[in-house]
């Protein structure tokens, strides 16, 4: 568990950045409360996997022979439009930082 104030601070904002690029600067910092209630924990990399590929599977021929089904099933992550907060007033606009998360974009800190 990641009990320093500070450095769960940092991981919260990391893991905000990576999903929703540039979101940080325009929400309010959590406070205590919210704080209290959300565990960070910190887990050590000594070794990793990744397995990519693209096209069908290369099975060997005996796997063939043993009548299981072998395929891909393709993952993607997609985000549909924006649902604003029914209480949130209509003259608050997206801003263009969750607009182009929802087109695909990668968006810095610099828009609004």
């Amino acid at each position: 568990m990641v009990t320093d104030a500070g450095e769960r601070l940092a991981a919260l904002r990391a893991v905000t950045e990576q999903l929703a690029p540039g979101r940080w600067e325009h929400v309010r910092a959590p406070d205590r409360r919210e704080l209290a209630a959300t565990a960070v924990i910190a887990l050590p990399l000594t070794e990793a996997s990744v397995k990519v590929r693209t096209g069908p599977p290369g099975d060997d021929d005996e796997d063939y022979e043993s009548a299981t089904w072998a395929g891909v099933i393709p993952a993607a992550l997609t985000f549909g439009p924006p649902q604003p907060d029914p209480v949130l007033p209509a003259s608050i606009a997206v801003p263009r930082h969750i607009t182009a998360i929802v087109a695909g974009r990668a968006a810095g800190p610099d828009l609004p």
